[in-house]
């Protein structure tokens, strides 16, 4: 038996930021919330591990491999390089005997589970220069993060929190290294072993063949943007751009015979003699179905404000007042809170930035909104059992879990990070708290604000995942109709697109703000056209759609934005163009049908769960 071991390497630059949470969450003190850490290694070094990126390559594959034996390729069939018996050869992981006990498997109750080891190596990256300089201190940038609550509209208590992340512009390299078996795969399934049952169904060493073909077909999905490394994927974060793979075997096929010296077998097992001969990459195009997606052009007559990071602003008036003390100025320095900014260049010259979370978070509040007042006039609403969020979520409408994701499952819909083309005219208003009882001003709240007024943004870029979106509804079947048959998975994922889309009707009509400080005239929204790219899955189907608002709704170019009767008309009719839309969506008169309440526990298993947090 002779192997052929190959070296993958792929230059990529991330194109939005990268969070991969570590082991160490610094627990909430001082009313300041959780810190989020980076992944670590050893050396206090942020690090992607192996896995982390193992894992999402994998389930790309998986599904790209799915939708080529849907097609009938034959790659796919028996005998070809990614047959289904040559893909656990490939990956390892064989998901029939996953979870299965050895005497469900007719083994004797000592062994252990016939599952072959990976053919592919996914390497761990490290970045050194954000290596931790003090106890606590990291250059790494945060974003800060909070979860409301679904009864008050205010922050969870307990759900205030920041993150570390790597910035867009990072690049790296994920390398990745393999073992495939040369010459003709025999197959070992064929034949009873002699003298150990316990290796019946294991499946042989990957051929070299299919090796090669799944590295090209791993750079053709990475390419296709279809792969987020890390978490928080649903606000788009994780993205990557392939810049130029390479190829290189590491060593070749080697006869056993010819093994003569310690010098030979090293370099045969790992090649670390050779510097490896290159290998043409031969890229067939292969990707992952394209999402839906939405496209809202947008601008705000008000301003948009989503607060920079509280360090950069203590940082900014430290800053001022050293420079004060130099120049012998003797006043006292007010903090300036500005908006987010892209952390990715120098904040002098970076661009605004809305969070996808924050834009992910206004729509699911209100698609929320929209479901409990539907089920409520249908006397079918109970009030939220607890002020725990993850509980709240869980009883959220079914239609809202589905398409934002649960406890239980991941989201259909991707919400990407929106950034200004041209922030547009700074203003500082300053605010003060005001003490209840003397009707003075509190100690300490003075505070300033920027805002950024006539910006203009990128468009608002919504994914949806029919995959996913079907899967959340497998996993957590509606309930039977009563007066008909029972809705199909396709209904329930139609219903919930509806519901989306009367959000987004809202958003059109203005009367759905984006970011903070919403009370006090900001985050005002005009959208000026939506574009729908459709798709169409197992009986679901999104028509494409382009909606205009017309000139009154366009950006007028200019900071003094003065609102109009004929905008306000246009919006109501961009609106109504929205509703219009969704009328061509299969079962839209009946979506409320399929709209049911989230899983609601009993007093029983609550107080279960209280007793074993005691």
């Amino acid at each position: 038996m002779t192997f052929t071991r190959y070296e993958l390497t792929i230059p990529v630059e991330l194109t939005s930021e990268l969070h991969i949470g570590g082991v160490d969450a610094v627990p909430e003190r001082d009313g300041e919330g959780t810190v989020i850490r980076f992944c670590r290694n050893g050396l206090k070094e942020p690090t992607i591990p192996g896995r982390s990126i193992r894992g999402a390559v994998r389930a790309a594959c998986d599904v790209a491999r799915q939708a080529l034996e849907e097609a009938g390729d034959p790659a796919t069939q028996d005998g070809g390089v990614f047959s289904k018996a040559t893909w656990v050869s490939l990956w390892g992981d064989d998901t029939d005997y996953t979870g299965k006990s050895a005497n469900d498997r007719g083994l004797p109750s000592d062994a252990s589970l016939p599952i072959r080891q990976s053919a592919l190596t996914f390497h761990a990256v490290s970045f050194p220069q954000y290596k931790d300089s003090d106890p606590g201190e990291s250059p790494l940038p945060r974003r800060h993060g909070v979860g409301i609550d679904r009864t008050t509209g205010a922050a969870s208590d307990g759900a205030l929190y920041e993150h570390e992340f790597l910035p867009r512009g990072t690049a790296f390299d994920i390398r990745i290294t393999a073992e495939g078996r040369d010459g003709e795969q025999k197959e070992d399934n064929d034949k009873e072993p002699q003298n150990n049952k316990q290796s019946e169904g294991i499946p042989g060493p990957a051929p070299s063949d299919s090796v090669e073909k799944l590295l090209e077909f791993i750079v053709d999905v990475l390419d296709s943007g279809a792969i987020c490394l890390g978490g928080r994927t649903g606000s788009g974060q994780g993205q990557i751009r392939v810049i130029e793979p390479k190829l290189r075997r590491l060593s070749g096929t080697t006869n056993a015979g010819a093994l003569t010296t310690p010098a030979d077998i090293l370099n045969a097992l790992i090649g670390q003699d050779m510097e490896g001969t290159s290998l043409p990459l031969k890229l067939d195009g292969w990707t992952l179905e394209e999402p839906a997606r939405i496209t809202i052009d947008w601008w705000s007559p008000t301003g948009i404000f989503v607060a920079e990071d509280e360090k950069l602003t203590k940082q900014r008036k430290a800053q001022k007042e050293a420079e004060n003390r130099k120049k012998g100025i003797d006043e006292e320095v007010h903090e300036v809170v500005y908006p987010l900014r892209d952390p990715s260049e120098e904040w002098e010259n970076a661009q605004l930035l809305i969070p996808g979370t924050s834009i992910r978070g206004a729509l699911r509040s209100r698609a929320s909104r929209i479901a409990r007042t539907v089920l409520a006039a249908k006397n079918e609403l109970s009030t939220f059992a607890s002020h725990d969020l993850h509980e709240q979520i869980a009883a959220e409408p079914n239609l809202v879990r589905y398409m934002f994701g649960s406890t239980e499952y991941r989201r259909a819909v991707t919400v990407h990070d929106c950034l200004s083309t041209d922030p547009g005219k700074c203003i500082e208003v300053t605010h003060n708290a005001i003490d209840r009882w003397t009707g003075g001003v509190i100690d300490g709240g003075l505070f300033t604000e920027a805002v950024y007024l006539g910006t203009h943004w990128e468009p608002i870029t919504i994914d949806i995942d029919l995959r996913q979106l079907l899967n959340n509804i497998e996993a957590e079947k509606g309930p039977e109709d009563r007066e008909q048959s029972k809705p199909t998975h396709a209904d329930y994922a139609h219903a919930a697109y509806v519901l989306l889309g009367l959000v987004l009707a809202e958003l059109s009509a203005g009367t759905l703000p984006l970011g903070s400080r919403s009370t006090r005239g900001l985050g005002q929204v005009v959208v000026s056209s939506i574009d729908v790219r459709g798709c169409t899955r197992e009986g679901v189907v999104i028509p494409a759609k382009t909606l205009s608002g017309g000139e009154a709704l366009e950006h007028p170019g200019t900071a003094a934005i003065s609102p109009t009767q004929d905008r306000y008309d246009a919006q109501r009719t961009l609106a109504g163009g929205v509703l219009e839309y969704l009328l061509d969506i299969k079962g839209a008169t009946q979506w409320s049908d399929r709209l049911h309440e989230g899983l609601q526990k009993t007093d029983t298993e609550s107080k279960g769960k209280e007793k074993a947090h005691e």
